[in-house]
């Protein structure tokens, strides 16, 4: 299970740094947080997934939004593909098994394009289980205006 951190006096509860995330409080949790994840490499789909899932555990409102290659290895169960040596050194968490995680326990929601669906040659109804959402650019770009957005 991922914990939500709380904020202490010194920084982050919890935090394995020991207060290495002291200027991290006083922000304000709770904003949307939209990812644009459109790259193909392991290490953009890595970063997206572990600013997501950090965003979702400090409360943040967190939608990772698929486009073109993340989409299709999304879809196709391969999201973890292309990971480094050395992430299996470091015991990095798999990626899909993350973002499944804060799915379940964060309220993280992934969503895609309907547009960017077309492009990645997908058929819609066939991978709405899959995802949260089909969703429209504008409605993305809106919920971004009202937080963050990241792109990768």
């Amino acid at each position: 299970m991922i914990p939500r951190a709380e904020p202490d006096g010194d920084g982050l509860a919890g935090s394995p740094l020991g207060g290495y995330d002291a200027g991290m409080t006083g922000t304000s949790a709770g904003e949307p947080v939209v990812l644009f994840v459109h790259r193909w490499g392991w290490q953009d789909r890595y970063q997206a997934t572990t600013l997501a899932v950090t965003a979702a555990a400090l409360g943040d409102a967190v939608t990772v939004a698929l486009f073109f290659e993340p989409l299709r290895l999304w879809v196709s169960g391969r999201f973890d593909d292309g990971a480094p040596l050395e992430a299996a050194a470091a015991r990095v968490a798999g990626l899909r098994e993350s973002v499944e995680e804060a799915r379940r326990e964060l309220g993280l929601r992934v969503v895609a394009c309907d547009t960017a669906v077309r492009l990645a040659g997908l058929d819609p109804e066939a991978i709405r289980s899959q995802i949260d959402a089909i969703a429209t650019l504008p409605s993305l770009w809106r919920a971004a205006q009202e937080g963050r957005a990241l792109v990768f």
